[in-house]
């Protein structure tokens, strides 16, 4: 008896989803992917569930009007390719093509994102470990960290793997990356490839005595919170839209399968900003005025607090701090404190159903619309867009 492949809906369009189903990254990709299909209700998929160590290869028997995939290497590009059917590419592998058009997080602005993060805390010494050698990257992150480094006038650091052992098993590192930390220009603003590799750092950097953070602060650029559950300290990561990516993904293959040209370049999904964690948890400067004004302002961040009021709480004259946090921070105090006060109101629209008008009461502002003004001149969307953006890229986490 020959086997044969029969469709469980024939009256709907089959879609193959060549994405990892091993990882957060790729479970919120899938889930955004479903949020547009959901809109149509006319998608039938075909998943494979696989690791890393599993090429996404769509059987020879399979047949459809569309394709999803995360295509890492030309072999991957060439099987789908000859599908001749319209395909969307999640990955940061491979470049952009007209027959697999991308649709990914911008890796550039991840990079930017996490460069600036510590820039603006004061950090003038930078380290950088990127993907195991195992996943063959050419890495989209790295230029984007020298550039910003580089601007500032400061120092990045980069590990440089063992290419005998180019597992993603970092045991067979650890000598390297060990003589590595210990070489790193104290203290240094850390960014991770991803939160196992950010993990294995703080493991081996806690082993050689040096402090997290205030030693060795540690950011991931891609997030995956069962691992950051079994840190010693929770990671810091940048927060990307991945389930937009999905969605976006799909929205680009529907246009597709309907007739649509490819795109010349490709649809780049900026990231949401930084998601603050204990790892990351310091704002460094030798100068101890600065250090007490910080503190002073995140403790009071909810109130509304004015740069007058500040200066009174430090005995100390407006020009002299504004001169001192510019030298330390390259920022002002009112700059700082426009920051931490915007950072709980997001956190208020984030994490509760509080209205507006409850939040704008518990920041500190005059009334509802003062703080809707503060909110959009500082970020270009309004409080309730932000909400609505968040909703839906948290949805199903």
């Amino acid at each position: 008896m020959i086997a044969c492949r029969i469709p469980a809906m024939n009256d709907r369009l089959r879609i193959a989803l060549l994405v990892l189903n091993a990882s957060q990254w790729s479970r919120s990709v899938v889930s955004g992917i479903v949020s547009f299909a959901d809109e149509y209700d006319s998608w039938d998929f075909w998943l494979a569930p696989r690791n890393f160590s599993q090429k996404p290869l769509l059987p020879s028997d399979w047949s459809g009007q569309g394709i999803i995939a995360r295509i890492a290497d030309e072999e991957i590009h060439d099987s789908v390719k000859s599908r001749g059917i319209p395909c969307v590419n999640v990955s940061w592998h491979t470049e952009h093509s007209l027959d697999c058009p991308k649709v990914i997080s911008d890796p550039k602005a991840c990079g930017r994102m996490a460069a600036e993060y510590y820039v603006e805390r004061g950090f003038e010494s930078f380290a950088y470990i990127g993907p195991p050698l195992c996943y063959n990257y050419n890495d989209p992150v790295l230029d984007e960290l020298k550039s910003v480094v580089d601007g500032v006038g400061g120092s990045l650091n980069c590990f440089d793997p063992d290419p005998n052992f180019p597992s993603s098993d970092y045991d067979f590192q650890r000598s390297r990356m060990r003589d590595w930390i210990h070489s790193l220009p104290k203290p240094v603003g850390l960014i991770a490839w991803s939160t196992n590799v950010a993990r294995e750092i703080m493991l081996t950097s806690l082993n050689e005595q040096f402090e997290i953070p205030n030693d060795i602060a540690i950011l991931a650029i891609e997030h995956e919170p069962t691992l950051s559950s079994l840190c010693p300290f929770p990671i810091s990561y940048v927060q990307q839209s991945t389930e937009t990516v999905g969605f976006e993904a799909a929205k680009e293959l529907q246009r597709l399968m309907n007739g649509g040209a490819p795109r010349e370049a490709p649809i780049l999904i900026q990231p949401e900003g930084i998601v603050e964690k204990t790892s990351t948890d310091t704002i460094f400067t030798q100068d101890d005025i600065v250090q007490e004004a910080v503190a002073f302002i995140r403790r009071n961040s909810a109130s509304g607090i004015s740069v007058d009021e500040l200066t009174r709480a430090l005995n100390v004259s407006r020009r002299s701090l504004e001169e001192r946090f510019r030298r330390s921070l390259n920022r002002t105090p009112a700059d700082e404190i426009r920051s931490a006060r915007l950072e709980v109101i997001k956190s208020y629209l984030k994490r509760t159903t509080l209205s507006l008008s409850e939040i704008s009461d518990r920041t500190g502002f005059s009334c509802q619309n003062a703080m809707l003004r503060f909110f959009k001149r500082l970020t270009s969307q309004t409080p309730g867009q932000f909400r609505r953006n968040y909703s839906y890229s948290t949805a199903t986490e």
